[in-house]
Parts: C-alpha cells; sequence; structure tokens
C-alpha cells in the first residue's frame, strides 16, 4: 500500500503535537500564566503545520508525477529508493512497482495490438471497423488495396469509394456489429468475388461449348455428305444443285465455326517452363514487321528490365499476344499515323500493356468483349478475346481493358512470376 501505516502514524503524530502545542501556548496567553512560553509554543505549531504540509505537499506532488507519467505513457520514471526517509523509501518503492507492472501490462498489449494487427494483414479478405461517430479504426491493406485508396478515417469516405468500386467490381460485403464496453463497433469485411464468378462464367461457357460443339458436329457432318451426294445424281435439275451446294457451303461455315470455339472448350493444359517473355515479343515484332509497314502502324516494344523471364505456356502466350497486337491492327483500319506499343514490366508480378491510338471501345461493349461469340466484326466468330482471357486465367492471370477511350486503348495482362 501506498498510504502505508507508518505514514498515518506520522501524520496523526504530527496532528497531536499541533493541537497539544497550540492549546498549551493558547491556555498559557490567556490564563496570563506564561506569555512568553505560551509564545514559543504557537510559533512551534506553525512550524509543525508547516512542515506537515510541505510534507504533504511532496506527497503530492510525487503523485500528480507519477500519475502524469501514467497519462503519457511515460516508463522510465523512476523514485529513488536510497538515502531517503524510511516512509519515502516505502512509498518510493511502491510507486516504482505500480510503474513496473504498468509497463509490463502496456508491453503485453503492445505485443497483442502488434500480433492482431499483423493477423489481419495476413487475412485475404479486406477488414474495416468503425465506431458510433464514423470514425474508422480499423483498415487493413486488403481493404485500401480493395478500395483503391491510402487512407481512410471517416465512414462517409468508405460509403463513397463503395459505391464507385460496387460499379465496376463485384465486391462481396458482409457488415456485423459488436459492443465493446459502452461503445457500438461495426464490422466489415470485403471480398473481391470477380474471380470466382469468372471461374463460374467460363466453366458454364465450356459446358455449353461441349454440348453445342457434339449436337452441331454429329449434326452437320450428315447434312454435308447427304448434300455432296444428291448434287452428283444425274436425273437432278441445275436449280435443286444449286440449292444443295448452298446449303453444303453454308454448312461447311457452321462447321467451320463449331471447330473455331471447339479450341475454347477444349483448351489444354498449359505446359508451364520457364522462357524469355523478351525473346517472345521480340519474335512477334519481325513476324508482324511486314504488316505494320504495309498498314503505316509505328510499334514500339520496351522491355523493363530489357530481359524478362516468366514461367508459362509459351505457344499458348504467344498466342494470346499475336491477337492482341492483330485486334489493335484491325482498330487502327483506315488510320494515317497508327501506333501500337507494348510495355512489359516485372516486379512482383509480371505486367504487359497492349496500346493503341485507335478509337477506342464503347463502354457498354468493354464489358462483354470477353464474352464467348461476342463480336463487332461483322465476320469475327467471338472467339478471340474470350480464349485469351481463358488462356491467362489458366496461368493464373488476369486480363482487363485498362483504358480505353478514343485515341486510347489498353490491354492489360496481370500474371505471377
Amino acid at each position: 500500500m501506498i498510504f502505508s501505516r507508518h505514514i498515518y502514524w506520522v501524520i496523526l503524530l504530527h496532528v497531536m503535537l499541533i493541537l497539544v502545542t497550540s492549546g498549551t501556548g493558547a491556555w498559557l496567553i490567556i490564563s496570563q500564566r506564561g506569555f512568553v512560553i505560551g509564545t514559543l509554543l504557537i510559533t512551534c505549531s506553525l512550524f509543525q503545520i508547516s512542515r506537515l504540509v510541505n510534507k504533504l505537499n511532496s506527497f503530492n506532488q510525487k503523485l500528480r508525477v507519477f500519475f502524469d507519467a501514467i497519462e503519457d505513457k511515460d516508463n522510465m520514471l523512476y523514485f529513488p529508493e536510497q538515502n531517503v526517509s524510511k516512509e519515502q523509501e516505502k512509498l518510493n518503492r511502491s510507486l516504482n512497482r505500480i510503474n513496473f507492472l504498468l509497463a509490463k501490462t502496456q508491453s503485453e498489449y503492445s505485443k497483442q495490438e502488434h500480433f492482431y494487427r499483423s493477423l489481419l494483414e495476413e487475412v485475404p479478405s479486406g477488414v474495416l471497423a468503425w465506431d458510433s461517430t464514423g470514425k474508422i479504426i480499423i483498415a487493413n491493406s486488403t481493404a485500401l488495396s480493395l478500395l483503391d485508396c491510402q487512407q481512410l478515417t471517416r465512414y462517409r469516405q468508405l460509403e463513397s469509394l463503395l459505391q464507385e468500386k460496387g460499379k465496376k467490381e463485384h465486391l462481396s460485403l458482409s457488415q456485423s456489429r459488436m459492443k465493446l464496453q459502452d461503445e457500438t463497433i461495426t464490422l466489415l469485411s470485403i471480398k473481391d468475388i470477380g474471380d470466382e464468378l469468372s471461374d463460374k462464367e467460363s466453366e458454364s461457357w465450356n459446358k455449353l461449348s461441349h454440348v453445342l460443339t457434339h449436337e452441331i458436329m454429329n449434326t452437320i457432318a450428315p447434312i454435308i455428305s447427304l448434300s455432296q451426294t444428291l448434287s452428283t445424281y444425274p436425273d437432278i435439275n441445275e436449280k435443286a444443285v444449286r440449292g444443295l451446294r448452298i446449303i453444303q457451303a453454308q454448312s461447311e461455315r457452321l462447321l467451320q465455326f463449331t471447330e473455331s470455339f471447339r479450341h475454347l472448350s477444349y483448351l489444354p493444359k498449359p505446359e508451364k517452363k520457364l522462357f524469355s517473355l523478351t525473346a517472345t515479343l521480340q519474335n512477334l515484332r519481325e513476324l508482324l514487321s511486314g504488316d505494320f509497314k504495309e498498314s503505316n502502324i509505328i510499334f514500339t516494344l520496351t522491355c523493363k528490365p530489357k530481359t524478362i523471364y516468366m514461367k508459362g505456356d509459351e505457344n499458348q502466350l504467344s498466342q494470346v499476344l499475336l491477337n492482341l497486337l492483330k485486334n489493335s491492327m484491325q482498330a487502327l483500319e483506315g488510320k494515317e499515323k497508327g501506333r501500337i506499343s507494348i510495355h512489359a514490366q516485372q516486379d512482383e508480378h509480371i505486367s504487359i500493356d497492349i496500346a493503341d491510338n485507335g478509337p477506342g471501345i464503347p463502354p457498354e461493349l468493354q464489358e462483354k468483349i470477353f464474352i464467348p461469340f461476342f463480336t463487332t466484326k461483322s465476320e469475327g466468330s467471338g472467339i478471340g478475346l474470350s480464349l485469351c482471357k481463358q488462356i491467362i486465367r489458366l496461368h493464373d492471370g488476369h486480363l482487363t481493358i485498362q483504358e480505353s477511350n478514343p485515341g486510347k486503348t489498353i490491354f492489360h495482362i496481370d500474371m505471377p512470376l
């Protein structure tokens, strides 16, 4: 105890001495039996009062310093335990002991807080928490990354960011409330389910493609064979022959179309090996150099670092890059000064940007161009970009339209090393 029995007795003794000396002195003066002695006794009692007040002030000052140090979280405060009076030694030892226990508790609390914050940073979902005033008290890096912001302080910021992001990305939100003492804390978890939806969508399209391929090919093959046979009959008239040939031609076109999306549904698993992405890009530049020259297109290639190695199926990824380059070339048809650039960069992952200065893709079409069979070209099959996206997905990467405005379109590929 800070207030030890010894201190109580010291204070009680001082009070009793003050009462006795002051009472005796007053009696001597009033009774006129010893004016000088009475005056001395009253002076002595005043001295004792002053000494007691100083002791109490010293004690209070020490406590004030101690509590201020606690409030400021200053654990370096130390009260001397030697060369002091006995009661001060006991008091100082008690204060030092309390300070040590508080410092230990604070250290353990800091360790726990660091552990839980580190744990939050490892959670794959975004985690946010705010109090009843709307002040955000927790926001892990995953949440900040999903919301594309560096700092969140108020719930109002979060609301506007969620509305903006919800229009562009697929986010799953889960909210709960908890009581922490007298405070209501709201917890929110955010998860990007875009990849899950994309996987489900691809799986559905693959199943549909399997069924369509099987049914169409089984139906068309006999029609082609039968129309060929009938057109050779000698007694059939010319008009019927022309009709049969049209049936045959249309059936063959449908068969070719079926073959084209058969590649989409029967895409082989990538054979991942380490290869030079830089060399692959340079080979594509050489392959299309004649087309670039003929179409009056300026092509630029930059790699940072100059030589980039990555693990993947070189043939499949070359096909993706070739398709994207051909798309850019088609977008520049009729343009006098066309430009196509590829920028590849390696840091924590591989990023490839294919950009052109074509007319751009309208916003309403940007979400549809990766859907199988969707095309804006009169003779397109709608397989190319969906095939590219699926190949990149099989490499655990992402293919997106980073930007598309009149005069600038960028397809972005993001892949692990």
